[in-house]
């Protein structure tokens, strides 16, 4: 929990300020505690003149209790939200920053149950907890000092009997820091399990498992509650000690103050007193003991998130790419998924400036993997990529990404406008994107909309069709003016005309180096590559214009004449 600590003095100025106003909650509430003695005295000895003062001080006092618990409260509630923000923003910055191939290792409703529901329990069992903790040590100091000076021989009977109430309870600490995280791991579960049933909503209604997808559900469900009540009743168990001792102590309190009083030691008002500070000591005996195993009880939990904080891979970013100038060069290229076989096996081959390639092969063959590479999503690879002899590992992401871009086969979108979409949050103007959806194909359906390029799209476009999305995602590239694009499938959801008509505008633009990953074995299309790559189970087995692929009636000749017959049934 090492790292948790440090985020408490995040903010060390309202840390500590709440630290000086619990204080002065705490002895404002021994202040009242005193008072009670005073005006039972002085009834007691009927001293009438001192009715006044009292009456003005119970005001005072009372108005001092009201600001000291209003400021107390605006303190904390600053406190926890700054802090609280402060810590989930930087879970959210480090994995958002992971690679592709460590992001997919969990589930992304881990990291949803890490950011709300474990942050919660971290809010309510750590950062509350412990400003409660401070307080009750505060009041229990204040009014075991204060009661010593009454009497020593009942602030001994008190700290025996505290030390006790404190062994117990412990022993069963480290019990309710497994339960606490087991019921943490149930609920990133559910929170995972629920994530990908409503994802796949359409299969579920489509082959009618709505009955069996509710036992699923329900099975989860029933773990997170089952591991709830275990620990809740396990932290029942440890308030039953506490309450055990503390009303051990009241009691011990009450008799010794009775015994001094009936020996006449004491006033009335004093033993008064001493039951007031008492409660000011069991109370917080009581209460600590159980706030104390609760902090505890989030041990294992603060490790998940302590392991995403302090997960760091090595960055070797160091070098500047101004503008692609040259080419970009692949040599000894090896990449694997798993051990037991490889996705890209000695890929050597070079994209020179300017140039438009095709890769195309059977599905697997490593097409898309070998751009994900080129897109630096993956970095655990042997041998080398370089753009203008520069290794793409050691170039900033801001220049590498600035010259360029890639358009998916599945495109995400944002739940925001069209034109949030199209320019990423960027600063481009509307003219920009208008331009950039006349040149994607997109006009027709801008002209469609009432509210044009301030439309909705819905969550992940689900107000788009597979069609228009694509063709938003082809504005995202056109409007950055990226010099390198590279095509994933992406006309894989377009008409053949649009298709074709958007795949040539893109081979005519003479600043642009494209490479075009693609199934659709067009002759027309393809004559106009400067370069097609056939792959097969992981390795380039072919390359060349579409003419000198055709004429060697290799791989290549084959997949064209396959597609093509096909096409003519």
């Amino acid at each position: 929990m090492k790292t948790l600590w440090q985020y408490t003095l995040k903010y060390k100025y309202q840390f500590f300020c709440r630290i000086i106003t619990i204080s002065l909650v705490a002895l404002a509430s021994i202040c009242f505690d005193f008072l009670m003695g005073f005006i039972v005295d002085i009834f007691a000895s009927g001293d009438s003149d001192k009715f006044l003062i009292i009456t003005i001080s119970s005001i005072s006092l009372i108005i001092v209790m009201f600001l000291t618990e209003y400021i107390d409260g605006l303190v904390m509630s600053s406190y926890i939200k700054n802090t609280v923000n402060y810590l989930r923003t930087d879970i959210f910055s480090k994995i958002i920053n992971k690679d592709i191939k460590d992001f997919s290792l969990d589930n992304s409703g881990k990291y949803i149950s890490i950011l709300y529901n474990d942050l919660k329990i971290i809010e309510d069992n750590f950062f509350n907890n412990l400003f409660q903790v401070i307080s009750c040590f505060i009041s229990f100091i204040i009014s075991l000092v204060v009661l010593f000076s009454i009497s020593p021989t009942i602030v001994i009977f008190i700290s025996i009997f505290g030390v006790l109430g404190f062994i117990i309870p412990n022993a069963l600490s480290k019990k309710l820091v497994i339960q606490k995280n087991e019921y943490s791991q149930n609920l990133e579960q559910v929170t995972s399990i629920t994530k990908d049933l409503f994802s796949g909503f359409e299969v579920i209604k489509g082959f009618n498992i709505s009955n069996k997808i509710n036992e699923i559900f329900k099975t989860a469900s029933t773990n997170v509650e089952t591991s709830k009540k275990k620990y809740s009743i396990l932290e029942g168990i440890i308030r039953g000690f506490s309450l055990s001792f503390s009303v051990t102590i009241y009691l011990g309190v009450l008799l010794l103050g009775g015994y001094l009083m009936y020996k006449k030691s004491i006033t009335v008002g004093t033993a008064i007193i001493i039951i007031q500070l008492s409660t000011h000591i069991v109370g917080p005996v009581k209460l600590s003991i159980s706030l104390i195993n609760q902090i505890r009880s989030v041990a294992m939990i603060a490790d998940k998130i302590e392991e995403i904080l302090e997960d760091t891979h090595d960055d070797f970013e160091n070098t500047k790419l101004e503008n692609f100038s040259k080419s970009i060069c692949i040599e000894n290229l090896n990449f694997s998924y798993t051990e037991e076989r490889k996705a890209l096996d000695n890929i050597n081959i070079t994209f020179d400036k300017n140039k438009k390639y095709a890769i195309v092969g059977e599905s697997g063959s490593g097409k898309s993997t070998l751009i994900k590479l080129l897109m630096r999503y993956y970095n655990d690879y042997e041998g080398k990529i370089s753009i203008d002899n520069l290794n793409i590992k050691n170039i900033y992401s801001s220049d590498l990404y600035k010259n360029i871009s890639m358009i998916q086969q599945n495109v995400f979108m944002f739940d925001d406008s069209i034109k949030e979409n199209i320019r990423l949050y960027s600063n481009h103007d509307d003219k920009d994107i208008l331009n950039a959806c006349e040149r994607s194909g997109l006009n027709k359906l801008i002209n469609k909309l009432p509210h044009g390029i301030n439309s909705l799209v819905g969550e992940n476009g689900n107000k788009l069709s597979g069609g228009e999305k694509q063709r938003i995602a082809i504005a995202r590239a056109l409007i950055n003016n990226t010099q390198i694009l590279i095509l994933d499938e992406s006309t894989s959801a377009l008409d053949n005309e649009t298709a074709y008509n958007l795949e040539n505008s893109l081979l005519n633009l003479e600043n642009l180096t494209l490479i075009t990953v693609t199934h659709k074995l067009i002759k027309n299309i393809l004559n106009r590559y400067d370069e097609i790559i056939v792959m097969k189970n992981g390795k380039i087995i072919e390359k060349g214009n579409f003419e000198d692929l055709i004429n060697i009636k290799g791989y290549f000749y084959s997949l064209y004449t396959i597609q093509n017959d096909t096409l003519s049934l």
